[in-house]
């Protein structure tokens, strides 16, 4: 695959596209740093850490969880001057593919990386919210929502619909 030139001026890409493809809208954290206190309680609690380091703004913000603090794709992204990773010269790197098949969220940011090259950051986000969101009442909802937090719908979007096996599998190991 070729690098591509990010088709938006850094200044203006949305804290919830990182710099990987992941669209942080429909990260569990950022959910609940936003909406669910008690959902980001409980997630503090299952990882063993504070809900301050839980806590997540988006890739891009001032205020990222401890876990997207550490993260080596950001922090080589950020080195090399690179808005997201597939702008880089040696884009898909071992470490980039390592981090894409370690969990069902991320199974699709290779085909999103793509996207954005193609689209744009802006443009992305918006089609990244139609495939995260519930048919029915529009929530966005994270990958491991199964069923729609707010309406209960089954599947709760388009993403879980295509990749539910991956996900309830997961879930089964946690």
């Amino acid at each position: 695959m070729t690098p591509f030139e990010s088709k938006t001026d850094p200044s203006q890409i949305p804290p919830a596209a990182a710099v990987c493809g992941l669209f942080c809208e429909a990260c569990a954290a950022f959910i609940a740093s936003q909406e669910d206190p008690k959902r980001l309680s409980f997630l503090a609690a299952r990882m063993g850490q504070t809900e301050e380091d839980t806590y997540c703004e988006g890739c891009r913000s001032e205020r990222r969880s401890k876990y997207c603090r550490s993260c080596t794709l950001f922090a080589c992204a950020t080195e090399r001057g690179h808005a997201f990773c597939g702008e880089c010269t040696e884009y898909p790197c071992p470490e980039f593919e390592s981090f894409r098949q370690e969990r069902p969220h991320r199974a699709e940011i290779a085909r999103d990386m793509e996207r954005i090259g193609v689209a744009g950051a802006q443009a992305w986000v918006a089609q990244a919210r139609e495939r995260y969101m519930c048919p029915e009442c529009r929530t966005i909802n994270s990958a491991y929502d199964l069923k729609c937090r707010t309406c209960g719908h089954d599947p709760s979007t388009p993403f879980v619909a295509e990749h539910r096996e991956a996900i309830a599998e997961r879930l089964s190991r946690q």
